[in-house]
């Protein structure tokens, strides 16, 4: 008979482990939840890294299978890559599937509440990253590398959710690397997060692909179009204590000024002054957290004229003041 239980949140995922597993906790922190002999065979090892973020690895396989039914909030993210075995799932709104081996699933960035099943006596090993989409953000923005495009049509997000998405196929190396690492070694926690790292820059440029085509596809931009908006950044960048005026920046790049402004929606997903309004306060929580430097001098780096309107533009961004970010991101 198969097992039911539920989970909906961290709380009620501690209290799942514990029904059906005893606990083990190892020097670096993982927590090894071995399953119980009426339960089945297996481990699942949940290790928290200093990101924020917890790597769960899953080596199991139930007897007379388990059901888990789930309900997350829209913050709730998480990234899965199956190895071995397969994992049905059936979610309200998204549909049914089957994770399997080689594949990778991405948490939808909306409330979720369905059901995950496992086959009686079937082995499944698979690792998983979960966290929030909100945290997520903030990891990407310390370290530069921007924010993730929009999540797009509904269709894409339930492509992604029942890994049927070729946009997370380069995710799965890294997190396969995580997978097989079991050596327990002072660098150990170095080595995983630099695997999450890579996780992590396969998903933005997987999910930017995949935005980028079908933007510039719908509005037919040429490929010398498209090098020349990709050339608009750093223009920006580099001239941002005195920012080009939209004309200076067609001018530039041989286009009119609507073909500029449209064709760099089509690309970025964000008008010009937004894209780089974000790119600078993005690089200005990165200096917040990787840099001693008084908020003055941060300001002036990232183009702002004073300490003043940056805090301002910062506040309104975050939603936390300069000062509180650096202290709770250090």
């Amino acid at each position: 008979m198969t097992g039911v239980h539920q989970v909906a949140g961290a709380a009620a995922t501690a209290a799942y482990h514990a029904s059906i597993a005893r606990a083990e906790e190892g020097a670096d922190g993982t927590v090894r939840h071995r399953l119980r002999p009426e339960v089945g065979d297996g481990t699942i090892e949940v290790t928290p890294l200093p990101s924020g973020f917890h790597l769960v690895r899953y080596d199991v396989a139930f007897a007379g299978g388990h059901r888990l039914r789930y309900a997350f909030p829209g913050d709730h993210f998480e990234l899965e890559h199956c190895v071995e075995g397969r994992l049905h799932i059936s979610e309200a709104d998204t549909g049914t599937g089957e994770l399997c081996a080689g594949a990778v699933a991405l948490s939808p960035r909306c409330a979720t509440d369905g059901a995950v099943e496992h086959r009686d006596g079937e082995r499944y090993r698979a690792v998983s990253v979960t966290g929030s989409w909100s945290g997520l953000e903030t990891y990407l923005a310390v370290r530069g590398a921007g924010g993730l495009p929009a999540t797009g049509p509904e269709q894409l997000a339930r492509a992604r959710y029942l890994a049927g998405s070729s946009a997370l196929h380069q995710v799965a190396r890294p997190l396969e690397e995580i997978f097989v690492h079991r050596r327990s070694s002072p660098g150990r926690p170095l080595y995983l997060e630099s695997r999450l790292a890579a996780a992590f820059a396969a998903l933005v440029d997987g999910l930017t692909a995949g935005a980028t085509a079908a933007r510039t596809r719908d509005i037919g931009l040429a490929e010398h179009e498209v090098a020349a908006l990709r050339r608009v950044p750093d223009l920006l960048w580099r001239r941002r204590h005195a920012p080009p005026t939209s004309a200076e920046l067609a001018r530039a790049s041989s286009m009119s000024v609507r073909r500029l402004t449209t064709g760099f929606r089509a690309l970025y997903g964000a008008s010009v002054r937004e894209f780089h309004r974000r790119r600078c306060l993005d690089r200005a929580a990165a200096l917040l957290v990787e840099t001693d430097w008084p908020v003055s001098r941060i300001a002036h780096e990232v183009g702002y004229a004073s300490a003043g309107n940056f805090g301002y533009a910062f506040r309104r961004d975050r939603g936390i003041t300069p000062a509180r970010f650096r202290r709770a991101h250090t």
